[in-house]
């Protein structure tokens, strides 16, 4: 079963982004909805105080599903009920976006694939800040398994 995990796409983050990985998720989110009948779960940072306030998501995040799951961590890992949500769905893969490429979706791919999900990034749906240390990240990234495609 293919999982399309989305990661941080709250308001507060944002701003940081180019304006087109908003649309590039929800085409993306559109399509592994749609098109190919995948489970679609969001999961969203809440700090590591746990105060909510301000960590809505973005109003313009396509919402299909009521999977959403609460972090305090960099990996969406961190959260048991993600964990066993994915278990209970029979996960075997993920795809995964979001942000911050170089950490949130990094971190979430790379315990993924050591947990031994076939983990797949899209490119083309990650927000990064730093494209110097991404590529790095990509490079490592791929070094623990986790395939890396451009487009949605």
């Amino acid at each position: 079963m293919r999982v399309l995990v989305v990661i941080d796409m709250q308001e507060k983050y944002l701003g940081h982004y180019d304006e087109e990985l908003i649309c590039n998720i929800n085409d993306k989110i559109k399509c592994a909805h749609e098109e190919e009948d995948e489970s679609i779960v969001y999961v969203k940072n809440i700090g590591l105080t746990g105060d909510r306030a301000g960590y809505d998501f973005s109003d313009e995040l396509l919402l299909v599903s009521d999977l959403i799951f609460e972090k305090k961590s960099p990996s969406a890992f961190s959260s048991k009920d993600f964990t066993k949500k994915l278990e209970q769905l029979k996960a075997t893969e993920l795809e995964i976006v979001g942000v911050d490429g170089s950490s949130c979706v990094a971190k979430t791919a790379i315990d993924a694939a050591k947990l031994g999900y076939k983990a797949e990034i899209v490119k083309s749906c990650v927000g990064v800040r730093n494209d110097r240390v991404y590529e790095k990240v990509l490079k490592k990234l791929e070094g623990a398994g986790v395939k890396i495609v451009g487009r949605v």
